[in-house]
């Protein structure tokens, strides 16, 4: 039986890429459990295996010799045929990670700016990010085939900064213009720390993701997939005057001396709070609020099963969890459970990746584009 009507060709693409999908997903394994993962004979298995061993998509193992009979051979995705680079373009800071084709991250980098800094001198910080990943990883730069960039404000779907409030030279920024050399995309930075939540932490159906740090934002996973809206700006509520959730550092930076850097503030005054300091514990819950207001109103409306604390804050859940759910007890019938996330600061880069990697395997892996080609540069 063959595909679209008898199309051998077409079948055999499909073949391909249902083998490369059960090696993916098992890591290493065997032909007699690809045989059983794919649903295809073990001849039409074995012909694809060679193929795309051939064209480098798969290594083939050496296998262990143990007693008599001949050994049973392994396959395993060759993830580190090229890399993928995401990126976190924020006001005071450009992070970046370097993860191979399996989404594995390799390397971690970070330049400081400032909001005032011009559009070029950020864009040179990211290029400077990802080249320093790169010289980390021991990678060649040509092989970096993908960009994912996520970064404050609205982002719309060309990967085009259409409002930036934090970043007074970014608007009008199309993010894949810049990386021309690589496949490149973006998106809203909390957009792309929710999706790395789903990629990467703990999925679910539905959920509010509180993406809480120098800058804070909200974002939407409903029935396990994240909810960007039409233009892009789903539970953006930076416009709303009733949130003050960016005022509401101030609570933290105030009860932390002067000569502490801003940079530095917040943690410090968690710190405090974790010791017992009674105004840096009041000034935490004053946060907390300002937080609550705004994810109650996202908790109303889609009502969750779950609400994430995300972001660097999310290193802060030890005293930043309790009376967030205080806060939500006074503001919502029902407050879903609330978790901390554990990709720290990274979120945004790691989403970042994610949507990159995602871009990749679909430019790769359509079956719209024939046979699996070359795994090489030029592949994409």
């Amino acid at each position: 039986m063959t595909a679209d009507g008898g199309d051998p060709s077409r079948l055999r693409w499909l073949n391909e890429r249902a083998v490369l999908a059960a090696v993916r997903a098992a890591g290493e394994v065997r032909v007699a459990q690809i045989v059983e993962e794919s649903g295809l004979g073990r001849t039409a298995v074995e012909e694809v295996l060679a193929s795309l061993v051939e064209r480098r998509w798969l290594v083939e193992e050496s296998p262990a010799v143990r007693g008599r009979g001949r050994p049973a051979r392994s396959y395993r995705f060759r993830a580190e045929g090229g890399y993928v680079a995401g990126l976190d373009i924020g006001a005071y800071s450009v992070r970046g990670v370097l993860t191979d084709l399996d989404g594995r991250m390799l390397a971690s980098a970070r330049r400081s700016v400032t909001p005032e800094a011009p559009r070029a001198e950020r864009l040179r910080a990211a290029d400077e990010v990802i080249a320093v990943c790169a010289a980390e990883a021991r990678v060649p730069a040509s092989k970096v085939w993908a960009v994912g960039a996520g970064t404050t404000g609205l982002v719309d779907t060309t990967g085009t900064v259409v409002q930036a409030n934090a970043i007074p030279d970014w608007a009008g920024t199309n993010l894949p213009a810049h990386f021309t050399a690589r496949l490149s995309v973006a998106d809203n930075d909390s957009q792309l720390a929710a999706l790395a939540e789903q990629h990467r932490g703990a999925p679910a159906e539905d959920m509010v993701f509180l993406h809480a740090g120098r800058r804070t934002g909200l974002a939407l996973v409903l029935g396990g997939r994240l909810r960007r809206g039409a233009f892009g700006a789903a539970a953006d509520m930076s416009a709303l005057r009733g949130v003050a959730w960016e005022a509401a550092l101030e609570y933290l930076h105030a009860v932390v001396p002067d000569d502490v850097p801003t940079v530095d503030k917040a943690k410090q005054a968690f710190a405090a709070a974790r010791d017992g300091d009674r105004s840096a514990r009041a000034a935490v819950r004053k946060y907390a609020h300002a937080m609550a207001v705004a994810a109650a109103t996202a908790i109303a409306i889609v009502d969750p099963r779950l609400l994430v604390l995300g972001g660097a804050f999310s290193q802060a859940a030890d005293v930043l969890l309790e009376p967030l759910q205080a806060e939500l007890e006074k503001l919502c019938p029902r407050v879903p459970e609330l978790r901390a996330s554990n990709l720290g600061a990274l979120c945004v880069a790691l989403g970042a990746a994610s949507l990159a990697l995602d871009a990749l395997n679909d430019r790769l892996l359509s079956p719209a584009r024939g046979p699996l080609p070359q795994l090489a540069v030029r592949s994409i």
